[in-house]
């Protein structure tokens, strides 16, 4: 008997042959239920180094781990990812659950101030809900999209003062701004197919786990 690969996990069928684009879903999905997204720390294997950092076994209907598998996903469906397999790959892998922590979790206050920052620049009034859905459930497009437009808007010398609290989580401001980069090129690659971000993002997380109503 087979094994059809989902975003949902793993399916037996009898005909069905796993297609590339549903494996590598499902790698990515393994990836993240290897790591804690919930800023207590993770280890995580790439290219047979190991990251130490303290790790948390997460529980499986968390809506950290769900949101940061929509939002692979998403990358995914707007075609930036690296090539699969790659050093470059795996560290987009981390950056998109480890920075979920730092944001959600680092007590470092100049981490902290840019997020508020970055997402009061964007939404005014509004930041302090979006912050704390933010912290409840992980991954939103409203907080991806503000730090990418904070991110490309704050001189470099402003964002060297995130790299200790960066760093607390295995971290770099470069990976910061690679991953950035990602999120601005999936939402421009999407906006020229006719397709919306945010609408991405939300189908993908419908199917994840910890999804509202699961």
């Amino acid at each position: 008997m087979r094994l059809r690969c989902t975003l949902e996990g793993i399916t037996p069928s009898s005909r069905l042959r796993p297609t590339r684009q549903a494996c590598r879903a499902f790698a990515i999905s393994l990836s993240i239920l290897l790591c804690s997204p919930l800023g207590y720390g993770s280890s995580l294997l790439t290219s047979g180094q190991i990251s130490p950092i303290p790790m948390q076994r997460p529980k499986s209907s968390s809506p950290h781990v769900g949101s940061a598998m929509a939002v692979l996903a998403t990358l995914e469906q707007a075609q930036v990812l690296p090539p699969e397999g790659s050093r470059e790959a795996d560290r987009v892998i981390q950056s998109v659950i480890q920075f979920q922590s730092v944001f959600a979790k680092s007590m470092d206050h100049s981490v902290q101030d840019f997020a508020r920052r970055a997402v009061a620049g964007k939404y005014g009034e509004e930041a302090a809900p979006i912050l704390e859905r933010f912290h409840a459930s992980g991954w939103t497009t409203e907080i991806l999209e503000a730090l990418a437009d904070a991110d490309q808007d704050t001189p470099a010398e402003e964002l060297t003062r995130l790299a200790t609290g960066f760093g607390q989580f295995n971290l770099s401001v470069d990976d910061f701004k690679r991953f950035m980069q990602l999120v601005r090129e999936g939402r421009s690659a999407l906006a020229a197919r006719g397709q919306n971000f945010e609408e991405a993002y939300a189908h993908h997380r419908k199917g994840m786990p910890g999804a509202a109503g699961r």
